[in-house]
């Protein structure tokens, strides 16, 4: 029995080892991963045991990921100071067409790998990621770019102490009011849902992939109802409708009810970026959002004068700050959407203006006769409807 029993500890004590040597831990052996496929090197493959008496950092990343294409800048910098004191390799689960399009444009001179298996040994839920490994081969850190720098890089060197916070999604800090709510993240897209952040303002920015396309946005300390608009691409709240007794009321602009949200998609689903996030808080929230129509009372834009002239710009431009307006080759039905975030109803087009045009507004906050003047210049008329008319409204409802 007794020999059975160390033979039972003896077998799970192999596996548990087998694991940990299979995988990224800190403070262990890095696993000797073959990198098999890198694109823009005389190498076409590496294994980490083969880097052994140098620095090694492995950073994780995606063409399609807003805050890798600055870490990949910063990194490339770092390379090109340090030499072949050091080697950065970058790792991304695209393929191998996207990535070269990528290294052409960039220039970039780090190792770049186009490799799928490697989320089985090297863990993480959110790119950018990097893992530090020593000259020795034992993993020093599992963290972020922006936290590598020169002095790093000299302590690896010069095998001195490094002491880098544990990346987030590895992590969470007891005292912190920030709860990371749920995550989901794979090779075509990554979610990320948190509770308020003292820290953060609301509003939110739109995140775009390496060419510059949005695929996906930011948001801090929004309401549901907030977070759904901005998905479904609601000009105003004045286009809320609340169903089942909801109201307004319901979603207070107070902390238990505001949250910080994130998503951002490959290029693969760069079309389907709010239809995957409002599937997300469909998912994860009782109450949903929908869009339908309704009749509404609403103010209507109109070409009164037929004075206006089509944009003979080259490219569009659309920048406001607050009243004031500047934009060049937009759809009119662009301008009703920027007016409607200053009424209490709903702007529609009715101009039957299919143009694109450059419009400049500067008016005053504190004198609305001031708008009017400024639209009279192009022809424009703003005037309240004389009955409701149908308007694309979201409902808000609650999930049965």
């Amino acid at each position: 029995m007794k020999r059975n029993f160390l033979i039972l500890i003896l077998i799970i004590c192999i596996t548990s080892c087998k694991d940990e040597n299979k995988i990224a831990v800190l403070g262990k052996p890095a696993p000797n991963y073959e990198f098999s496929n890198i694109l823009n090197s005389e190498q076409s493959q590496i294994s980490i045991n083969d880097l052994k008496g140098k620095p090694v950092i492995l950073e994780f990343w995606a063409t399609w990921c807003g805050p890798c294409i600055p870490a990949m800048k910063k990194l490339d910098s770092l390379q090109n100071v340090f030499g072949d004191k050091i080697e950065i390799i970058t790792i991304s689960s695209e393929n191998q067409e996207r990535l070269e399009k990528f290294i052409k444009s960039s220039k970039t001179s780090l190792k770049v790998v186009s490799d799928t298996t490697h989320t089985k040994i090297f863990e993480y839920k959110v790119i950018p990621h990097s893992i530090i490994i020593d000259k020795d081969g034992v993993v020093r850190a599992i963290t972020s770019p922006e936290k590598i720098n020169k002095e790093v890089i000299e302590n690896l060197i010069t095998n001195n102490k490094i002491d880098l916070e544990l990346k987030d999604d590895f992590y969470r800090d007891p005292i912190s009011e920030v709860e990371t709510i749920k995550t989901v993240a794979n090779s075509n897209y990554t979610i990320e849902l948190k509770s308020y952040d003292q820290e953060k303002r609301g509003g939110f920015r739109p995140l775009k992939n390496v060419e510059g396309n949005i695929n996906g946005i930011e948001m801090w300390n929004s309401t549901i109802p907030r977070i759904y608009q901005t998905l479904y691409n609601v000009a105003s709240p004045s286009r809320m409708i609340f169903k089942d007794s909801l109201s307004v009321d319901d979603f207070p602009y107070e902390k238990e009810h505001q949250y910080n949200f994130m998503i951002q998609v490959s290029d693969k689903y760069q079309e389907k970026w709010r239809e995957i996030g409002i599937e997300f808080l469909n998912e994860n929230f009782d109450t949903n959002a929908k869009m339908g129509i309704d009749s509404l009372e609403c103010y209507v834009l109109r070409d009164v004068d037929k004075k206006i002239k089509k944009s003979q710009s080259d490219s569009t431009e659309f920048m406001f700050m607050g009243t004031i307006l500047k934009t060049k080759k937009i759809k009119i039905a662009r301008l009703a959407e920027y007016l409607e975030n200053f009424t209490p109803i709903p702007v529609l087009d009715k101009t039957n203006l299919n143009g694109e045009y450059d419009i400049v507004l500067e008016w005053r906050a504190e004198d609305p006769k001031t708008i009017h003047t400024e639209l009279k210049k192009y022809g424009l008329e703003l005037a309240r409807a004389e009955e409701k008319l149908p308007v694309e409204i979201m409902e808000i409802y609650k999930k049965q």
